[in-house]
């Protein structure tokens, strides 16, 4: 049991670990653009993130909670 406790929380310490890295990235080449409360929903979070990661590599301009609605 305190195999699978690991391993799951290996896994949710590393996405929230890369999460909190691309957030700390894209606020210092554009502040927050959108709202907080995204990280907290699953599936907008996946979204954010992807949304994030195009706009660190120069395919989008910032996130906005448009975007995420």
């Amino acid at each position: 049991i305190m195999t699978i406790f690991y391993a799951i929380w290996r896994a949710f310490v590393e996405d929230e670990t890369v999460l909190i890295m691309l957030v700390q990235q894209y606020a210092a080449k554009y502040g927050i653009t959108f709202s907080s409360k995204y990280l907290d929903d699953p599936n907008i979070k996946i979204k954010l993130i992807s949304l994030i990661q195009e706009s660190l590599a120069g395919k989008r301009g910032p996130v906005t909670d448009d975007d995420l609605i």
